[in-house]
């Protein structure tokens, strides 16, 4: 099991589909799922909108629906808590995959959009595939998750994270400091050698349980056309393939599937 962190600036999102929702909320957290099939995803939110604004102007965008409002704020410190229906192609593709999951936590706030995701590697790489072809995210970082019950449960053993502790401590990771590998070696009376192959390993599990394999996926012509029939069969049985919101969705997966692809010809010919 990993879990994938995607990051969109708000600059990029105002050339997304989801811009309008921009304009709505000044912060949205997704809480918890209360009921989620490939085409009606049922959650619980937390959001505070800006002036003027109010949960009904939620149904105005295609992907959402006002279902309940749980709870109104008394104050300004507090949220709406609301039950909406979500219906966004990101969203059903999540759920279709049968092995993913948005995590309690994914928001939109004044620095852009956070979606946090679960799941296998297989299913992930599919889900994360299809949110770079939407839009391509400003970051993206991975973590593995251990589902033991181990409290100290991690990416490094306890003897790796003390060693690079210690690494860190003595300046290793600071380039302006300069500090030498054989310096270190003999405050811990071990070979130069040693130590430098095990840094070298602690290195490698930090950067694979940080990036994964998830920064560089490609997208090719099969995959692209899997993503577009699927978008699109939803937009018709849905009824919002006219609106133009989701148009610029599809333009903005056009596009940057030719950009992509191209990127992956060229790669070809050298």
């Amino acid at each position: 099991m990993r879990e994938i962190t995607l990051f969109w600036g708000r600059a990029r999102l105002t050339k997304t589909d989801i811009a309008p929702l921009l304009n709505i909320v000044s912060n949205m957290v997704f809480l918890a799922y209360i009921k989620r099939t490939p085409r009606d995803v049922r959650m619980l939110i937390k959001a505070k909108f800006k002036e003027g604004k109010v949960p009904e102007d939620l149904n105005s965008l295609y992907f959402l629906e006002l279902l309940d409002i749980h709870h109104t704020p008394e104050s300004e410190d507090e949220s709406f808590v609301l039950n909406l229906r979500l219906s966004h192609p990101l969203s059903n593709f999540n759920a279709r995959t049968g092995g993913t999951t948005a995590a309690p936590g994914c928001k939109i706030d004044a620095e852009g959009m956070t979606y946090i995701l679960q799941g296998g590697n297989v299913r992930l790489r599919l889900v994360v595939a299809m949110a770079k072809l939407m839009a391509k995210p400003d970051r993206i970082s991975a973590r593995k998750l251990d589902l033991s019950t181990n409290a100290d449960s991690g990416p490094l053993s306890a003897k790796q994270l003390k060693m690079a502790k210690f690494a860190y401590d003595e300046g290793w990771y600071d380039i302006k400091k300069r500090v030498r590998i054989s310096e270190m070696a003999e405050r811990l009376n071990i070979a130069r050698a040693t130590l430098a192959e095990h840094l070298s390993r602690i290195e490698s599990i930090v950067m694979d349980d940080l990036m994964g394999s998830f920064t560089n996926i490609k997208i090719d012509q099969a995959e692209f056309e899997m993503f577009k029939d699927m978008v699109v069969s939803d937009s018709t049985n849905l009824g919002y393939s006219d609106d133009d919101n989701f148009n610029k969705l599809l333009t903005n997966m056009h596009n940057t599937f030719e950009s992509d692809f191209s990127l992956i010809d060229e790669d070809n010919k050298d």
